[in-house]
């Protein structure tokens, strides 16, 4: 459990831990040099064999998304449906961009 670093070329996640002072949010991928992504400890990543799952995560990490619940910090959590494809994936980016 704890802030993760996700290669999506590889498709692995790393995790950071939960010691905030220890996080590093721009490393590269041990095996491929690609770009990580930092992202919150919510994220599970799917098996490497999940094609629809990753191309989802990819475009939700490269549209700006950290995997945090953005209805958290009100007066109360409201959860949210994960997008189980790319349509889903835009109208929930759409939706992520007006709560900022």
């Amino acid at each position: 459990m704890g802030y993760k670093n996700v290669c999506v070329n590889c498709r692995i996640s790393l995790s950071e831990g939960t010691n905030y002072e220890l996080f590093n949010t721009n490393k590269t991928c041990p095996t491929c040099k690609g770009k990580m992504y930092f992202v919150n400890e919510k994220f599970k990543a799917p098996k490497k064999s999940n094609d629809k799952e990753w191309k989802i995560i990819e475009y939700l990490l490269l549209s700006g998304y950290d995997f945090r619940n953005p209805y958290c910090g009100q007066e109360q959590c409201i959860y949210f449906e994960f997008p189980k494809n790319l349509q889903e994936a835009e109208a929930f980016i759409r939706e992520m961009r007006t709560l900022k």
